[in-house]
Order: structure tokens, then C-alpha cells, then sequence
């Protein structure tokens, strides 16, 4: 867990999951899944967390070193949630474009909007899903 939490606040700054979070998540396994993609040498360059909240999954968090963008690593990790044959869903802040250009790309549709979500910007939550059928 503790190579995913320093990825986490790498990638996320100080909207990262803490460490004692991240391991909180990870003893409620019946709720949380972590899925991670990692090179040669066993560095973790990416990795996903989801909840299952039993009709559906959630992506919690999705992130990839910066260095090692653009290499296809998050769409990797998709493919493996979506090999769980659920619907699945998720909210990304309404300016972060490249993130919904990238779950579009990933066959995410928009479903919907939560204004004002995000308290430290008042931005909203773009709703997308994926469904299996």
C-alpha cells in the first residue's frame, strides 16, 4: 500500500487518499479493490481503486506517474474493470478535460452533473458510466 500512496499524492497532491486511508480501504476488500500496473523492475506506474457497491462499480481514483503518461497504462487498468462484466461509473471535475476526453475515448458516457461538488473549487462532478450492455 505504500507504493500506491506515494503515487497518490505524487499524482494527486494534497487531494490524494492518506496512507492510513489507502490501508483502511484495503482491509475492507469485500467493498475496495486496487488494481495497479507496474514495469520490469516492480515500480508501480499506475493504478486504479474501485468500490463495489453491489449493482454497479465505482472508480475512486485512477492515476499514472506522470512520466509514464501517455503510454496507454490507465486504459489498461480500464480494460481490466471492465473484464469484471459490471456497469461501471465514476465523477471527474468538470474542467479536467483530458480526463474526459480519455473516458470518453473509453467508451464513458456523460449521465449526469453534481453542481458546486467539489468544495475546494466549487466545481461540478461530471457523472459518466459505462454500462455492460
Amino acid at each position: 500500500m505504500e507504493d500506491i500512496a506515494k503515487l497518490e499524492k505524487e499524482v494527486f497532491k494534497f487531494r490524494g487518499y492518506s496512507y492510513k486511508e489507502l490501508c483502511e480501504m484495503n482491509e475492507k476488500k469485500e467493498l475496495y479493490s486496487f488494481f495497479s500496473a507496474r514495469n520490469e523492475e516492480g515500480k508501480i506506474l499506475g493504478y486504479i481503486i474501485l468500490f463495489d457497491n453491489s449493482d454497479s462499480l465505482e472508480i475512486m481514483k485512477i492515476g499514472v506517474l506522470p512520466e509514464a503518461r501517455q503510454q496507454g497504462i490507465a486504459s489498461l487498468l480500464i480494460d481490466e474493470v471492465k473484464k469484471k462484466d459490471r456497469d461501471i461509473f465514476l465523477e471527474v471535475r468538470e474542467n479536467n478535460m483530458s480526463a474526459i476526453k480519455f473516458y470518453e475515448k473509453n467508451f464513458f458516457c456523460k449521465i449526469g452533473q453534481r453542481k458546486n461538488y467539489y468544495s475546494d473549487t466549487g466545481e461540478s462532478a461530471i457523472l459518466m458510466s459505462w454500462n455492460v450492455n
